[in-house]
């Protein structure tokens, strides 16, 4: 993705059984990432995988009902993947983790120049 113009990007998705790639993925601006669940009885899962990987326990992070979780990643120029999507093919991606449908509030905190982890 290209730098994001915004100090705060937001995305809200409804997670299924079916892993689903997150539209947008964060801007190589972003430095922090912050999920939330705002489910109240269901986990879900997000993870940076390949576009065609299904997420499972064992390749990302579990994201309690009622509970956030946040990344520290870096702009693209600090982390290992570089861009979202680019050379790497590497993409967040988002699935509950066994059960019903949890909603996640997904805020890409962005920068306007590089920024460590």
């Amino acid at each position: 993705m290209a730098l994001s113009t915004n100090l705060l990007d937001t995305v809200v998705v409804t997670t299924g059984a079916a892993t689903a790639t997150l539209a947008p993925q964060p801007g190589d601006n972003c430095h922090t990432i912050i999920v939330y669940n705002q489910d109240g009885t269901n986990s879900a899962l997000f993870g940076f995988v390949g576009t065609a990987t299904a997420l499972t326990t064992a390749n990302s992070v579990i994201v309690p009902a009622g509970s956030a979780v946040t990344l520290r990643i870096g702009t693209a120029k600090y982390r290992p993947i570089g861009r979202f999507g680019g050379v790497s093919n590497i993409v967040m991606r988002v699935k509950n983790n066994g059960a019903g449908t949890p909603i996640l509030s997904v805020q890409f905190l962005n920068s306007t120049g590089d920024t460590a982890p």
